[in-house]
């Protein structure tokens, strides 16, 4: 029999995105109802709120068929003020910042340990130094072919040129190619790899002191916890303090899972100075009664495409991730994929994005649906058919059957 959730408490912990908890709220609200076109449901968002002195924004969503109602407390766990920081650095200082992450990369070897995970992310992270250097044989040629226009021609009139176009490529590409958030997200990589910046620290805290709250309040049938991209690191890193802090934690009668989706964890876990990561991720791992999935799919450059990351770091764990490669092409309508196809963020975004077709994995439905985490991770390729045609439990052709941690509820 299929085990369903009625009340559900959602962690989200976004990725490196310069966008604040109204920009998230609103977008949740908006793909939600792709998710209630597909799947014949009715959802309602209830409105943003931001309590004063926490890092932390809610809102509610309601789900409903024709025989279930599932009810989500939904918390987006927010460092959007440290990506704003980052964004807002003048390019003066940020470029020599992001050379000194670039060095660090390539130097302590973590850029070729990409390659050996999933050689299309060594693609992403060399795009930036790739642009830069473009920038510079472009700049060098603006004065070369200054002087060759016959132009007055000194040395310091090659420079100026040269400056001068190198400003112009780099606003040029800050916005259309995306430099500006490509250097900004390196720095802060290499930041949170060697802990350089109190307030990541800081952050994690409060994200555990949160999630640890959250799931000692026994008032729900399960909490899940979500990252996206870089967020799968915070939330990795955030819960294994929050099992320090309760080693109980996870076996209090309820289930608690994690859902890495599109996860960077590697990013930062795979640089020699990130063994608190790795740590972590142990700790996280040591605990089996914790639901822990990661999806990835292979035309996301920006994840690590089948690498499990218990595996690719190498550590000796109780239990791993469940691992799920997904076809991201699956979830959309073909005009809709066909729109944004080219565009690596756009793709690496549609795991938290609504499904325009049923499919075994589908963000909206991990956070508001009526089926336990534990079921669709395990019986995902029977999702899609789990709900009737008219929304219903009871006119499912595939029902999910339930998973021996839901079961056990």
């Amino acid at each position: 029999m299929t085990a369903t959730i009625k009340t559900r408490r959602v962690y989200l912990l976004a990725g490196y995105e310069p966008l604040g908890p109204e920009a998230h709220h609103h977008r949740f609200a908006r793909e939600i109802r792709r998710f209630e076109k597909t799947w014949s449901l009715r959802a309602e968002v209830g409105p943003l709120t931001m309590p004063a002195g926490v890092p932390v924004a809610y809102w509610d969503a309601r789900v409903s068929g024709p025989d279930f109602e599932t009810q989500a407390d939904v918390r987006l766990l927010r460092w959007d003020d440290v990506v704003a920081q980052d964004m807002d650095t003048p390019m003066a200082l940020r470029l020599p910042r992001y050379l000194l992450a670039a060095g660090d990369i390539l130097f302590t070897g973590t850029f070729f340990r990409y390659i050996a995970a999933y050689w299309r992310y060594s693609l992403f992270a060399g795009y930036p130094a790739v642009l830069l250097l473009v920038i510079g044989a472009l700049s060098w040629f603006a004065g070369w072919l200054w002087a060759f226009a016959g132009l007055p021609d000194t040395a310091v009139t090659r420079v100026a040129v040269g400056i001068i176009a190198a400003t112009a490529l780099l606003m040029l590409a800050s916005g259309r190619l995306h430099l500006n958030y490509m250097l900004s997200d390196w720095i802060f990589a290499r930041d949170m790899m060697r802990r350089r910046r109190p307030k990541i620290e800081a952050r994690a805290e409060a994200f555990a002191a949160e999630i640890a709250a959250g799931v000692g309040a026994g008032d729900v049938d399960e909490v899940v916890v979500i990252g996206h991209s870089l967020g799968a690191a915070w939330m990795v890193e955030a819960v294994a303090k929050a099992l320090q802090r309760d080693p109980e934690l996870a076996r209090r009668g309820f289930p608690l899972g994690l859902a890495g989706v599109g996860s960077s964890t590697l990013k930062i876990a795979l640089h020699p100075a990130a063994g608190w990561l790795r740590q972590s991720v142990k700790r996280v791992a040591d605990e089996p009664a914790i639901t822990w999935a990661e999806y990835d799919s292979h035309v996301d450059f920006i994840c690590f495409y089948k690498n499990n990351t218990v595996e690719a770091l190498g550590l000796k764990a109780v239990s791993k991730p469940v691992r799920r490669s997904i076809r991201l092409s699956r979830m959309l309508a073909p005009e809709t994929w066909s729109r944004f196809r080219g565009n690596l963020l756009r793709i690496h975004r549609q795991y938290v994005m609504g499904n325009e077709q049923r499919y075994a994995y589908d963000f909206h439905m991990i956070a508001c649906g009526p089926f336990a985490f534990a079921d669709i991770v395990a019986h995902g390729d029977r999702l899609p058919g789990a709900l009737g045609a008219d929304g219903s439990l009871a006119g499912a052709t595939t029902p999910l059957a339930a998973s021996e941690s839901s079961a056990a509820r």
